[in-house]
Parts: structure tokens; sequence; C-alpha cells
């Protein structure tokens, strides 16, 4: 009789145990979880994890056909399946809005776009997503705006997830798929994303949303607070923009260039 109480203790001890470690995985709030450490142990693996698993899976679908066919479904399953399971635990654990149904940020579009790529691949959609998805995810990655959610949290795990892919899937595109970007490329994504965003200005007049911060500067502090005043900052912004996209472009310039030098040769 001791010993069957003391295995079901052991069995309920063991499902509290779980269930307080799922509460604090999914919490807005961790208490246990130390927050998030900028360039700490952490954040350090995590970026040598994804940058490892990005190579060898791009190496792996363009030597084998196979992998690739795999890693393609893969990624056109996980990645918009991450998106809603973190559309639907913002929205049960935090405020419902509409900026947690649907985002208009570039990161976010790069996804969808990236989706539609899987499915049926665009030359246009490709040139977009290079220069959003990886301008974007990188910086994401880098300087991660998850200041209490530490590892291992969920929203650790999915931030770094969900921007990873994205570069991962451009990878695969391009050293994968061997898709490469057309002359003009960036002056075109410029001019594309600029009146991405008028149309997004107008969106967030209408819906009271601020999507990429050009309708004012966000509502935590950020280092748009050192670009001046609205819309002194969406100049800067712009600058910023043109010379991010620049060095995106700048390998693409390199290759071109040489490949012309190539072409000269031969005909010489």
């Amino acid at each position: 009789m001791i010993r069957k109480s003391l295995k079901l203790y052991k069995v309920f001890t063991l499902i509290y145990s779980l269930d307080m470690d799922l509460s604090e995985f999914f919490s807005k709030a961790p208490k246990y979880i130390e927050p998030f450490e900028l360039f700490g142990p952490h954040h350090l693996l995590a970026l040598s994890v994804i940058a490892g698993s990005i190579i060898i899976c791009t190496l792996l679908a363009r030597r084998y056909v196979q992998f690739r066919k795999v890693y393609r479904w893969f990624m056109l399953i996980m990645i918009p399946l991450q998106e809603i399971v973190y559309k639907v635990w913002d929205g049960l654990l935090g405020e419902t809005r509409l900026s947690i149904v649907f985002s208009l940020h570039l990161c976010s579009a790069a996804i969808i776009l990236i989706v539609i790529m899987l499915v049926r691949y665009n030359q246009t959609l490709f040139e977009i997503v290079y220069f959003w998805g990886l301008g974007g995810a990188i910086q994401a990655l880098i300087t991660p705006d998850i200041t209490y959610s530490g590892f291992p949290h969920f929203r650790f795990f999915q931030v770094f997830f969900s921007h990873g892919m994205i570069i991962a899937a451009v990878f695969y595109f391009m050293f994968s798929e061997r898709k490469k970007l057309r002359k003009g490329a960036l002056l075109r994504v410029l001019i594309i994303t600029n009146a991405y965003a008028m149309i997004v200005f107008v969106i967030n007049q209408i819906a009271g949303t601020n999507y990429l911060f050009v309708n004012r500067k966000p509502d935590t502090a950020s280092l748009i607070d050192a670009l001046g005043p609205w819309p002194v900052y969406l100049i800067w912004l712009e600058v910023i923009m043109v010379i991010v996209f620049s060095l995106l472009y700048l390998p693409v310039f390199i290759r071109q260039s040489a490949e012309k030098k190539e072409v000269r040769l031969c005909e010489e």
C-alpha cells in the first residue's frame, strides 16, 4: 500500500513539475527563466547552430536531389506553421489585436512571399525576399527583441527559428536552386519597398497600426529615437535602408562584374 502511494506521489509530482515547466516555457512573464543576454552564451550558441544548419542543409540540397525535395517540403510546412503557432500563443496569452493576427513588417511579408515561392517560383519575389529577408532577418538575429524571453523560453526558440528559416530559404534558392538576381535588382527593390511603405502608411492611418514605424516612432525605446522626430527619422531610415541593401547587393555586383569580364575575354 505504501509503495503504491509512493508511486502515485512520484507520478503526480512529475505531472505537476511538467505542468510548471510548460507554464514557464510559454509564459508572457517568466519567473525563473533568465532575461535574454545579448551576445551571451545562449545567443552565440543559437547563432552558431543556425549558421551551421543552414550551411549543411544548403550543401546537401545542392548535391542531393532527394534531400532537396525533402528540405523544400520541410520549409514549406514549418515556415508558415511556426508563424501560426506564434500568432496563437501571442493571441491566447496576450491582448487580442490586429497586429497579432496580421503583420505587414518586412520579415512577416518576406515569410508570406517565401511560402508562395516554395509553391511556385517567381523571380521578382525572390529579389524582394533577398533584400527584405536577409536585411531584416540578419538584424533580428543579431539584436533580437526578446528582452524577457531568454533560453529556454518558447519565444527564444521561435524568434531564432523563424528568422533563421528566412535566411535558409534565401540560401536554398541561391545555392541549391542556383537562382540569381537580375541586373538592376537593387533599384527595383528600393522602388518596390518605398511603394510598399506608402501603402502601409495608408493602412496604418486607417487601422491605427504602426507597421514599419512609418506613422510614428515605436512605443518602446529603440534606435529610432536617436534619428530625430517624425518625419525626419524616416529620411534616416531611408538612408540606412539604401546602405544595407547596397551591402547585400555588393557580392552580386562583384559576381556580375566578374562574369562580364569573362565574357569580354572570351569574345576577344
